[in-house]
């Protein structure tokens, strides 16, 4: 059996076409941008903060790592129906309805800890979650400058890593120093404020999805691969480590240096993919990832400044796989095909941060946080060294 996944944004192929679609893709672009930025502070804010409600209520462990991996759930089974809400909906569309189904719903929080209230609000912000990066993630290949694909992706990468500096931190200090509700009611405000600006997005691209060879999926394998155990490395870290380390203070200053490191490493990537082709730093950032949360272990057992290096390293790892993946597979996928690329990506990435919360609350049972940490340390190093010499044997 062969299978072929292509995806083609705009009711003429990934790119408006004559010179008004041309001119009207730097303005889209900017406020693609824009509307990326305002619904990533909804999701940033509440990658750890929902974990820590969850603590709050008495859930064990197992249960905190599953709030964030019903998310991301939710988040990819969205996903895997791409092909079908390319048919019914416009990518402009999936934006507005998404940034809504993943803002509206946030204060709903405030009215229980409860795991099972918890969950269900967590899934219908997956659900617009996906919504939101899947059409975004398309958009950027479509309205990408001729040539720039790496940059336009860095870009729209660091927006949405960018609020990671303030939200991803400060979300955990404002939690416990202000109170969960103002967390709450102030994500969802930026997120639907964002929902509106969706509004300004280009119309009449639209989304196509159809099956092919298995090629060209064993051409992506391997990036892809990688990609996945650097987004569940940065998934474990987010949603534990603010339980894993007392003070508030401490856990949102990791949680910034992690985030510093994942912005400054997206816009390298992105300056490097342009000028020496995409690829050359995939299995580097991934071994990054591994002495980072190594590093994060050996903190946890003795100096917190030590704390800081380690999430330094893994939000750099993060940050510059998620660039150079994304442009590989976009190339190696071939024109026309930027929306299949971002497809996959994006299910990976969704897949990855929740499947990696979900392991290390299994391994916190049996090893204790610092256990744990270096446990998945030492799997992500391994596989990834095992990952890379693959396709060097097949050759």
């Amino acid at each position: 059996m062969t299978s072929e996944v292509v995806l083609t944004g705009g009711p003429g192929g990934d790119r408006a076409h004559g010179e008004e679609g041309r001119a009207s893709r730097p303005r889209g672009f900017a406020v693609l941008l824009a509307v990326t930025f305002l619904a990533f502070v909804n999701y940033a804010a509440l990658l750890s903060v929902v974990p820590l409600w969850a603590a709050t209520g008495g859930a064990a462990s197992v249960a905190v790592g599953s709030t964030t991996g019903a998310m991301m759930a939710a988040t990819v089974a969205t996903q895997v129906a791409a092909p079908w809400l390319f048919k019914v909906i416009s990518l402009r569309a999936m934006v507005v309805v998404g940034a809504t189904l993943l803002g509206a719903p946030t204060p709903l929080y405030g009215l229980s800890a409860d795991i099972a209230p918890i969950t269900t609000i967590t899934v219908v912000r997956g659900i617009g979650f996906a919504l939101v990066v899947t059409a975004g993630a398309t958009l950027v290949a479509e309205l990408a400058a001729d040539g720039k694909l790496s940059s336009s992706a860095s870009l729209y990468g660091v927006a949405a890593a960018l609020p990671n500096l303030a939200a991803l931190a400060g979300g955990i200090w404002i939690a416990r120093n202000q109170g969960f509700p103002v967390v709450f009611w102030g994500s969802a405000a930026a997120c639907l404020a964002g929902a509106a600006l969706a509004l300004l997005l280009p119309r009449g691209h639209r989304g196509r999805f159809r099956l092919g060879s298995m090629a060209d999926v064993r051409d992506i394998a391997v990036p892809i691969a990688l990609f996945v155990l650097t987004a569940g490395s940065f998934g474990a870290a987010t949603t534990f480590l603010p339980v894993a380390v007392r003070g508030a203070g401490t856990a949102s200053w990791a949680l910034f240096a992690a985030s510093a490191g994942l912005v400054s490493a997206r816009l390298g990537a992105g300056a490097v993919g342009d000028r020496h082709g995409a690829g050359r730093l995939v299995p580097v950032s991934v071994l990054c990832c591994a002495a980072g949360l190594a590093v994060i272990s050996l903190s946890l057992t003795g100096s917190h400044g030590l704390l800081f290096v380690g999430a330094a390293l893994l939000g750099a790892g993060f940050g510059a796989c998620q660039n150079d993946s994304f442009v590989l597979s976009v190339q190696r996928l071939g024109d026309g095909r930027g929306g299949t690329a971002s497809t996959i990506w994006n299910i990976a990435y969704d897949g990855g941060v929740g499947t990696g919360a979900a392991a290390l609350g299994w391994f916190i049972g049996d090893a204790g946080y610092a256990g744990a940490f270096l446990t998945m340390a030492i799997v992500v190093g391994v596989l990834a060294i095992l990952l890379s010499v693959a396709p060097a044997r097949r050759r």
